[in-house]
């Protein structure tokens, strides 16, 4: 309630840190809290949970801050899953902003990926094999990394800083 900030980070499975936040009492907290304006970062699953719904095990809703689901990357992109390594992000052409630059690298490692119904607020895109995945979001005082930035060197903490500094400004 008292923090400037609401950083939602995650390595696990939708259900479980879902059935965990509601446990806790802090699900209804951070929606309360976005909604009123305060800034949240989601890292990796913390990403994920900011959707609509998940669908891994099963479908289960989110915390529903953007509308979308999260599926499991396809099978047909006939490389491993998970998604583990080092990737770049593709600007999306439709948002300006100072996060991360072009060449930066970012260390990526899941299974499952956001599909946000509202294309605009797709940050950055990142290409596994031939397919393309939303891989960062932006929607007023929503930020959302599917990768690690703490994990992903200068670049993941210089992108930190800059959202928590963007972040401030809300």
């Amino acid at each position: 309630e008292n923090s400037d900030c609401i950083i939602l980070p995650g390595v696990g499975s939708f259900p479980y840190a879902i059935s965990q936040l509601k446990k806790k009492n802090i699900y209804q907290t951070i929606i309360n809290n976005v909604k009123k304006g305060k800034p949240i970062i989601g890292i990796c699953l913390g990403f994920q949970l900011l959707f609509t719904n998940g669908q891994e095990f099963k479908n289960i809703g989110g915390l529903n801050l953007i509308k979308g689901s999260v599926k499991i990357l396809p099978k047909e992109i006939n490389l491993p899953i998970p998604h583990v390594g080092w990737n770049n992000l593709i600007k999306s052409s439709k948002k300006s902003h100072n996060l991360f630059r072009k060449k930066d690298y970012f260390y990526f490692v899941h299974s499952y990926y956001a599909e946000p119904n509202d294309k605009e607020v797709c940050l950055s895109y990142t290409k596994y094999g031939n397919y393309k995945f939303c891989s960062s979001i932006l929607f007023e005082n929503i930020f959302g990394f599917q990768f690690h930035p703490e994990k992903s060197g200068i670049a993941g903490l210089n992108l930190l800083s800059n959202a928590l500094k963007n972040a401030k400004k809300i």
